[in-house]
């Protein structure tokens, strides 16, 4: 969006230009040094302009506000927008099918019904940041700072949805984040590396059952996530002993994308000494007494926390682990260690130029990121040995 200052010192020129705020709102320039407001739209399959006023006698934010109201007079949208709930619905059943955890759809379902109960009867187009802001200033007088942040965000991403839908032509969850005060997120506490040691020292004194132990060992070399782990098999032939790699499937991946980790010497050895003790091809990790089922995670973190770290390190805190110290290292670029734990964002190159995914993407600096990082692990434990 322009500001009041790059209007004002725009020049004129031989002939007239035009220099674009957004949403189809232009600012245009004559040569006689006058300023026009100019809205393009469409209408009935047709593109079409309509000259609003003239600059400074209309500002930016009268011209913007304008702007808006004819959009949704042209559009119909006032008659035509659903109601809040309405688009939730929708919302979430598409996006139901990207995420793999029936507990995290749950969260997220709360959360957004929280975060609109007071109007979620109203039309979406009608919804202000007033709204927004009011609800979520009550979650942050409560101290819940990580959960105002989550319900906000998830706000500004049916809202997004809804304007692709032209349901609406604004997201009124805009700027609200500045209510929520400033704060250290722990929703994934994390040892330092200092602490690493220590933390294997006690593994290993664990009265804890060899299996989960092996689990943990494995989640830290990898740096995957505790369910793809804990949910991999031998009959889906993932695990590739012959090539060094784990593929693991599509759809047990938190982004719907196949990851392949390679199995360096460490790893390898783990997944080597499960196949020597398997007793089926089934879950690698069982449930005990449920064979047929695969170990929770809870297994894991309960070890975790019978080894008196509770609240200073979860089975998540392997990924911020294995980030943190290899981006620290300096030694493997940034969106190497991205594609290696999944964490694939809008600054990583393959995003950037093509919705295609390379599984392979980075391959020979993923193996030597991953070698290293072994070593590393490695080290940790062997202090102790």
């Amino acid at each position: 969006m322009l500001s009041d200052a790059q209007v004002k010192s725009l020049k004129p020129k031989e002939s007239r230009y035009s220099v674009a705020d957004g949403e189809g709102l232009n600012i245009s320039v004559f040569p006689n040094g006058k300023k026009k407001w100019v809205l393009s739209y469409r209408q009935n399959g047709k593109q079409n302009q309509k000259m609003l006023g003239e600059y400074p006698i209309m500002g930016c934010k009268e011209a913007r506000q304008l702007a808006r109201q004819l959009k949704l007079e042209y559009q119909g949208k006032v008659a035509n927008s659903p109601p809040v709930h309405k688009v939730v619905e929708e919302w979430l059943s598409i996006m139901k099918s990207q995420w793999t955890s029936k507990k995290y759809y749950d969260t997220v379902e709360y959360r957004l019904a929280y975060l609109t109960e007071d109007f979620k009867n109203l039309p979406i187009n009608e919804v202000e940041r007033k709204h927004i802001s009011k609800k979520i200033k009550e979650i942050v007088a409560k101290g819940t700072l990580e959960t105002a942040s989550r319900a906000l965000r998830l706000g500004k991403q049916v809202f997004d949805f809804a304007i692709a839908s032209d349901y609406t032509d604004r997201n009124p969850c805009t700027l609200v984040e500045d209510v929520i005060p400033e704060y250290e997120s722990d929703s994934h506490p994390c040892l330092p590396v200092s602490e690493m040691p220590e933390f294997f020292k006690r593994m290993k004194a664990s009265h804890s059952s060899s299996i989960v132990k092996m689990a943990m060992l494995l989640v830290c070399y990898t740096g995957t996530r505790i369910t793809e782990l804990l949910k991999a098999r031998w009959d889906t032939g993932e695990i590739d002993f012959e090539n060094k790699v784990w593929i693991i499937p599509a759809e047990r991946m938190k982004k719907r994308k196949e990851l392949m980790v390679p199995l360096v010497p460490q790893i390898y050895a783990l997944f080597k000494e499960l196949e020597s003790v398997k007793t089926d091809d089934g879950y690698i990790f069982k449930k005990r007494g449920k064979p047929y089922e695969h170990m929770t995670s809870e297994s894991v973190l309960t070890m975790i926390k019978r080894m008196g770290y509770t609240d200073k390190m979860v089975t998540h805190g392997f990924r911020s682990l294995f980030s943190t110290h290899a981006n620290e290292s300096k030694l493997f670029r940034g969106e190497v260690i991205d594609y290696q734990i999944a964490h694939v964002n809008k600054t990583t190159k393959a995003d950037k130029t093509s919705k295609i995914y390379n599984r392979a993407e980075y391959w020979d600096e993923r193996v030597e990121l991953m070698t290293w990082y072994a070593n590393e692990v490695e080290n940790w434990i062997g202090t102790n040995s």
